[in-house]
C-alpha cells in the first residue's frame, strides 16, 4: 500500500495540483492543546483521509495525532477487534507510523513556515481523530490517572469503612452489600489497569493479558451482584425498606453506566475525549453508593428493640 501512496502524492505534485488547494490548512502555533480534525480532513477516491496543515512559527513542531479506542469492555466481550497502527504519509515522503503497542496514537513533525499535506491510510471515522500537542497530551493522561487513583483510593476507604460498620453491628445485608462493591472495585481496577500499571512499570507483565482479566472481574461483578440482590430483596430483614432503596438507587446508576458504555461502544467519540470514562466513572458511583449502603446500615438491635417495644404497646391496648 505504500507505494500506490506514493505514487498518488508524486502524481498530484507532478501535476502542479497542490492537494492543500482543495483544503482548509489549519494553522498550528506553539499554542495548540488539543484539536478535533474531523472539520479539517477529507476522503481521497482511494478512501483515505487527507488533511494539511501549516507551521506558522519558525521551529519545528511535534504533534500527537490520535484514534479514540471503544471501551476496554468492547474488546473483552469480543465486539472489537485490534485495529492496526495508524499509518501516515506526508507530501514530502516522509512516513510515520504507530508505536508497537500503542495501534492508536502517532507523533509526527512539521518543518517550520511550511504548510505539508498528510494521508492516513487506515479506514475509520474522522470522528475519532484528535490533534494533540504531546505535552498537553501527557498532562491530560497524568490528569485522568490522578483522577482514577484518588476514585480507587475513595472506594477503598468506604468500603474499609463499610466492613468496620458491618463488624460493629453484625448487619448480614451489609456484608452482601460490600461483596457486591467488591465485585465492581475489581471490575474497575481492571478497566483502569493500563494507565496505573505503566505508572508503576509493569506494563510487561500485566498488559498482555488485561482482556482476560476485564473478563473475569465482569463475571465477578454480575454474580457477585446477583447473588447480593437476591440475598437483600428476598430475605427477610428488620431493615427491609432501606436495602431496597439502595438496591433501586445502585440499579439505577448501574444502568447509567450500562447504557453510557453501550453508547461509547456503539459510537466511539460520542461525548468526545470522555466517551469512555462517563461508564467508567459511573460504574465507580454505583460501587460508591452501595458501601455507603453499608456504612449508614441502621442498628439491627435498635430495630428489634423498637419493634418488640411496638408489639407491647399492642397487646397492652388489647
Amino acid at each position: 500500500m505504500t507505494l500506490p501512496i506514493r505514487l498518488c502524492l508524486l502524481l498530484w505534485l507532478w501535476a502542479g495540483v497542490q492537494p492543500t488547494a482543495a483544503l482548509d490548512a489549519m494553522r498550528v502555533d506553539d499554542d495548540l492543546r488539543v484539536m478535533r480534525l474531523a472539520p479539517y480532513v477529507q476522503t481521497t477516491p482511494e478512501g483515505h483521509l487527507t488533511f494539511a496543515i501549516q507551521n506558522a512559527s519558525d521551529e519545528p513542531i511535534a504533534l500527537d495525532l490520535e484514534r479514540l479506542r471503544p471501551p476496554l469492555m468492547g474488546f473483552a466481550l469480543g465486539l472489537f477487534r485490534e485495529q492496526e497502527g495508524l499509518r501516515l504519509f506526508v507530501s514530502d515522503d516522509s512516513e510515520f507510523t504507530a508505536r508497537p503497542g500503542y495501534p492508536d496514537k502517532i507523533r509526527f513533525f512539521i518543518r517550520p513556515k511550511s504548510v505539508q499535506t498528510f494521508v492516513l491510510v487506515n479506514q475509520m471515522d474522522a470522528a475519532r481523530l484528535y490533534l494533540w500537542d504531546p505535552n498537553a497530551r501527557r498532562a491530560f493522561e497524568d490528569r485522568r490517572r490522578t483522577m482514577q487513583i484518588v476514585i480507587l483510593a475513595v472506594l477503598l476507604g468506604l468500603g474499609a469503612g463499610g466492613l468496620c460498620v458491618a463488624i460493629f453491628r453484625r448487619s448480614s445485608r451489609a456484608y452482601y452489600a460490600l461483596v457486591m462493591g467488591i465485585g465492581m472495585l475489581v471490575l474497575i481496577s481492571s478497566l483502569w489497569m493500563r494507565g496505573l500499571v505503566t505508572s508503576i512499570g509493569f506494563e510487561d507483565f500485566v498488559l498482555p493479558y488485561r482482556l482476560d482479566y476485564a473478563r473475569g472481574a465482569l463475571i465477578f461483578m454480575l454474580i457477585m451482584t446477583a447473588i447480593s440482590q437476591i440475598n437483600m430483596l428476598l430475605r427477610k430483614t428488620a431493615n427491609r425498606n432501606y436495602w431496597t432503596r439502595v438496591v433501586i438507587i445502585g440499579d439505577f446508576c448501574l444502568l447509567t453506566a450500562g447504557v453510557t458504555g453501550l453508547a461509547a461502544a456503539l459510537r466511539p467519540g460520542f461525548a468526545g475525549l470522555i466517551s469512555n470514562d462517563i461508564s467508567e466513572v459511573l460504574l465507580a458511583v454505583t460501587c460508591a453508593c452501595v458501601f455507603l449502603g453499608a456504612i449508614f446500615v441502621p442498628d439491627q438491635r435498635r430495630a428489634a428493640e423498637d419493634a418488640g417495644a411496638h408489639t407491647g404497646d399492642m397487646a397492652d391496648n388489647g
